[in-house]
């Protein structure tokens, strides 16, 4: 398979230009992924943009605000994080390069996918980060605690996934839904949006729901 080279330089103007944080410890491990992204892309069909710029301006800015944004939400400081639907890893390893914090299990039942997280993760230096290949209720079944958050990205539809996953977070857990419209004003009981943020990519309108079950404390 024939890779498209990415030029650094390019890249670090690149996430400038879209206002979004990109560290320089990030920008030659993101390059290395998007490499490898494009590189697959081309066979597998992974995600629909093919350009590594593409890519990054339709799908890796949203990981690149996504980390500020959980820096900001009342979780611990090592949380434990399951990634539902993880694709190609977006927004999950590109989040990972900004937003380290605790233990991270990416969860795709989709065979392609899965094989190619598990190869990026081989070339990039993630620690405490996991591919978990299988359905998110085989994931669920071998696990022995509940997460501090979880992340969704275009899963499922949003109230079922409320539903999925309400007893699978600790005490003031949170859910964060990545979105193409805002909060609604109303959620099924006994949810409640903690925060929130909108943003422009790609021209495009675009939100994070950060919602919590009310549970004792």
């Amino acid at each position: 398979m024939q890779q498209e080279s990415v030029d650094r330089a390019a890249l670090a103007r690149l996430a400038e230009d879209a206002g979004v944080e990109l560290p320089k410890a990030a920008v030659e491990p993101l390059a290395v992924y998007l490499e490898l992204l494009t590189r697959w892309n081309r066979v597998m069909n992974l995600v629909g943009p093919h350009a590594w710029r593409d890519i990054f301006t339709r799908l890796v800015v949203d990981s690149l605000h996504l980390g500020p944004f959980l820096r900001r939400l009342p979780l611990p400081a090592a949380p434990l994080t399951w990634d539902l639907g993880a694709g190609a890893g977006l927004p999950g390893l590109p989040l990972r390069l900004v937003w380290p914090d605790g233990g991270d299990y990416m969860v795709e039942v989709r065979e392609k996918r899965a094989i190619f997280l598990s190869n990026a993760l081989a070339r990039l230096d993630m620690s405490a980060t996991h591919v978990f290949r299988g359905t998110v209720e085989h994931f669920f079944q071998g696990q022995c605690c509940p997460a501090d958050c979880i992340v969704s990205r275009a899963f499922m539809p949003w109230r079922e996934l409320l539903d999925l996953v309400r007893d699978r977070l600790r005490p003031h857990g949170v859910l964060v839904c990545l979105a193409l419209e805002p909060v609604p004003d109303r959620l099924p009981a006994p949810w409640r949006c903690v925060d929130r943020q909108s943003y422009a990519a790609a021209g495009d309108g675009r939100w994070f729901w950060a919602l919590s079950p009310d549970k004792p404390a």
